[in-house]
């Protein structure tokens, strides 16, 4: 009987390190790199291997440079969208925790990501355009969570976003156009983990899987505001020189964490934890800064229907720094995280062979840093630097077109041995994929 008051107190303490981590994962998701930033947002531009920027000669420049809308002549509308998948992503364990030989994998996960693209015309100069996307859209679901070593961390993750974005370009002269317009995001997310609450059973050890804790938020009471802007500079025809911006956009969460209690069989501690574990549904709150970027490229029209596109694409990810976490209903301390992630670079070229016939051939390349120190990695996201490849086709006349395009994404493998955040160690390792097609109609 002396050891019970020290479960209950370390039931009661337990409250506030399964809250930090239940709303720990609501702000992990959508601040993590390129493993949840779709950038795949026009078919054309993904067999090019997003090089695009310096050619927005298609609808997509909504996107990719609204300034590229300035040298569009005709009402368009393009619709497609994209499927990711993850081809393998596997950890493999290491000491302390939680040790060599424990393994575990991702299931096989298919997103798909729709857009849509409008421009209009409304004089000679001036063109309205339309942009409706998922910029932000992943998952990570890992195989027999109740049994995953990292099940106390997270067993599923998942983000969806929905952005609309108005936007107008003025042509300024004949070879210098420019572009701003506004971007409404919303987000939601679904996060679900188990818990052993901290808990040591004075009459046999460790005591796991206590609790189940399970967060959502609905799409559309999660939104923020942010603006673009483009610049697109032809000296010649034969070249375009573009710039797009797009600043941070600050989402705030309103969402619900619903607690599940996991029964042992033994009643001292499935008394204690019915007690102290939170009731129901309890609101959480919280504020996510998605991360400014800048975008600058060049398209070159070369001989024999070639062109060549080259970039380089930086993302503010510094600006995601710290987290403040507040629970209104005072279920547990409001709490606050710092982040450690740097800004990143990706580095870009495509190419493009047209045919007089309409048909084109699309390959390219880019290399893409990830943001996330090492100790920061884990099972709620492990990103690392990238090689893409990337190859599409497409059949385009002044009337109408359709565009396929692909992408394959070999990470480097990523390895925690001396400093983690969740005291989760190892290697990570993944490979993944990215189909993308559109249908563009001009009038």
């Amino acid at each position: 009987m002396t050891q019970r008051p020290q479960v209950a107190f370390r039931c009661r303490a337990s409250r506030v390190f399964l809250a930090f981590l239940a709303v720990g994962w609501l702000i992990a998701a959508p601040a993590t790199p390129s493993g949840f930033q779709v950038m795949t947002q026009g078919a054309r531009a993904t067999g090019m291997g997003l090089a695009f920027t310096g050619v927005a000669d298609d609808p997509s420049a909504v996107f990719f440079n609204p300034a590229g809308m300035g040298f569009q002549e005709h009402f368009s509308i393009m619709i497609g969208g994209s499927v990711l998948g993850r081809k393998k992503a596997d950890f493999e364990g290491a000491d302390p925790f939680p040790g060599e030989g424990t393994s575990g994998s991702v299931q096989k996960q298919e997103f798909v990501i729709p857009l849509v693209y409008v421009v209009v015309p409304l004089t000679s100069e001036l063109n309205f355009g339309l942009g409706v996307n998922s910029p932000y859209g992943l998952g990570l679901r890992w195989n027999d969570p109740e049994n995953w070593a990292g099940r106390f961390i997270s067993q599923n993750a998942v983000i969806k976003s929905l952005d609309i974005n108005p936007v107008f370009s003025y042509k300024l002269f004949p070879e210098l156009s420019i572009a701003a317009g506004a971007d409404l995001r919303f987000s939601k997310v679904q996060l679900e983990r188990n818990s052993n609450l901290g808990i040591v059973d004075p009459f046999g050890g460790e005591v796991q899987d206590l609790a189940h804790v399970k967060l959502n938020s609905s799409l559309t009471s999660n939104t923020g505001w942010g603006w673009n802007v483009g610049l697109m500079f032809k000296p010649i025809p034969e070249i375009g020189v573009g710039v797009a911006y797009r600043s941070k956009i600050t989402v705030d969460y309103d969402g619900t964490a619903v607690f599940t209690q996991r029964f042992t069989g033994n009643p001292v501690i499935d008394g204690l934890v019915g007690q102290l574990l939170p009731q129901g549904e309890h609101p959480v709150a919280t504020s996510v800064a998605f991360p400014a970027s800048l975008n600058t490229g060049v398209g070159i029209e070369l001989p024999a229907g070639f062109l060549l596109a080259l970039e380089a694409d930086w993302t503010e990810w510094s600006s995601f720094s710290a987290l403040n976490i507040h629970f209104p209903d005072g279920v547990a301390p409001d709490l606050d995280r710092a982040t450690l992630w740097k800004d990143s670079w990706a580095y870009r070229v495509g190419l493009e062979k047209k045919f007089a016939s309409g048909w084109a051939l699309r390959a390219g390349y880019y290399y893409d840093n990830t943001p996330q120190p090492e100790k920061d990695v884990g099972p709620i996201l492990a990103d690392n630097d990238r090689n893409v490849y990337s190859a599409g086709f497409g059949y385009n006349t002044p009337e109408w077109g359709i565009d396929v395009g692909g992408l394959y994404i070999r990470f480097k493998d990523r390895s925690v041995l001396t400093e983690s955040t969740d005291n989760f160690f190892g290697r990570y390792s993944e490979d993944a994929w990215v189909g993308t097609a559109s249908f563009r109609l001009s009038f």
